[in-house]
């Protein structure tokens, strides 16, 4: 009697084990955590974050926000003084081959709200189609014959402060992307000498994000265009401090 006791004593003990033994070895047949698919987008590295959308509106909003008074920037060995007004804010009055663009926008006083300055000066300069300035050089107008002088000249803006100008697709060249160079005066306010990033073109071989000076600037002065009629449009407003 004592022997079938014990002996059912030992069968259950091993039939213990037994059980124990089959829970701790399923564990480590069940799949890894690599083949387990994420939960959810965010984590496999795909899709949009909340974080990221936010990024993506403020980065939205600095790029059309001209908050802030007009940032300088280098005005170039290029910059030639006392070019004459343009004939109805026509920049290519020397029919250059190149695609039609129109600039407008408004020149306000200080860094924030619409007090306009009427009468301010904005005077352009840009490179042609070919990335070639005319001339490809500097100093005072009068030191270049008529023939010599083109793709400069500027605009006075309205009783609104209001300004527009046509010109064409500025060319890039090395080591700048396409830009617009203007100089910004106004009587009783610092003038401002600054430069309009233009958008790239397939093909291109140096892209704003590449361009040192590009990237000195704030994202609102790289601009965009939109189809107006036709022809590609963008608005650039001057902020300038007064004296």
């Amino acid at each position: 009697m004592m022997k079938k006791h014990k002996l059912l004593v030992v069968s259950l003990l091993a039939a213990l084990l037994m059980i124990g033994g089959c829970s701790t070895g399923g564990s480590s047949e069940s799949p890894s955590d690599s083949d387990t698919p994420p939960a959810n987008n965010e984590s496999a590295g795909t899709g949009t974050s909340e974080d990221d959308n936010e990024s993506a509106e403020t980065d939205t909003a600095t790029a059309t926000n001209d908050t802030g008074l007009t940032r300088e920037a280098t005005q170039g060995p290029y910059y030639v003084t006392g070019t004459g007004e343009l004939t109805d804010g026509n920049l290519n009055y020397d029919n250059l081959p190149g695609e039609k663009i129109k600039v407008q926008g408004y020149v306000y006083a200080g860094a924030t709200g619409t007090t306009p300055i009427a009468g301010a000066k904005v005077e352009i300069w840009h490179a042609d189609d070919s990335g070639n300035y005319h001339p490809n050089n500097n100093g005072p107008a009068g030191n270049y014959s008529e023939d010599e002088i083109s793709l400069r000249g500027y605009v006075l803006t309205d009783e609104n402060g209001y300004y527009e100008y046509t010109t064409i697709y500025p060319g890039e060249y090395t080591g700048r992307t396409r830009h617009i160079h203007t100089n910004t005066t106004a009587d009783g306010y610092k003038g401002v000498i600054t430069q309009l990033i233009i958008p790239n073109l397939d093909g291109d071989r140096m892209t704003a994000d590449q361009d040192n000076i590009a990237q000195s600037l704030p994202a609102y002065n790289q601009v965009t265009f939109t189809d107006v009629d036709g022809v590609p449009m963008t608005t650039f407003n001057y902020r300038l401090a007064a004296n």
